[in-house]
């Protein structure tokens, strides 16, 4: 009776975890599928990288569908200074196209944390059609 119960608590214990590992997997998403949300963005990405000398490298990239002809990116580096976040260098960029590119370089001081910020529009004829955001993750350096 003893191993009859044993042997039914283990597959119960394993049925139970079957449906956890399912569910973990079903939540983590890459970014292009996130991307299935949107209507007009087909696809926004963002990388943030210091490297050991502290140049700091911010590549922000957004296409849309064919119909957007402006495409608008901010992106800023955000410092984490006495509780908050504090902007310590920003660019814009404007495409007159479906896609926009930003890509730069900012050498940041040692003993922060930063973060990339990052803001995407698309325009069809001077209409605001879509905006996303980003916040990335913050690096120590």
């Amino acid at each position: 009776m003893k191993k009859k119960m044993a042997v039914l608590l283990t597959i119960i214990l394993v049925l139970c975890m079957i449906p956890t590992q399912i569910f973990g997997e079903s939540i983590q998403k890459s970014d292009s599928d996130i991307g299935l949300r949107w209507t007009s963005i087909i696809d926004y990405h963002n990388i943030f990288e210091i490297s050991g000398s502290g140049a700091a490298t911010v590549d922000v990239g957004l296409y849309a569908r064919s119909d957007i002809n402006k495409v608008v990116i901010d992106a800023s580096i955000q410092q984490y200074v006495d509780g908050n976040w504090q902007t310590i260098k920003s660019w814009t960029s404007t495409s007159y196209s479906s896609n926009g590119y930003i890509s730069k370089t900012w050498y940041v001081n040692k003993g922060y944390y930063y973060r990339l910020v990052s803001t995407g529009k698309v325009y069809q004829d001077d209409v605001l059609v879509e905006q996303v955001f980003y916040t990335g993750s913050s690096y120590w350096y």
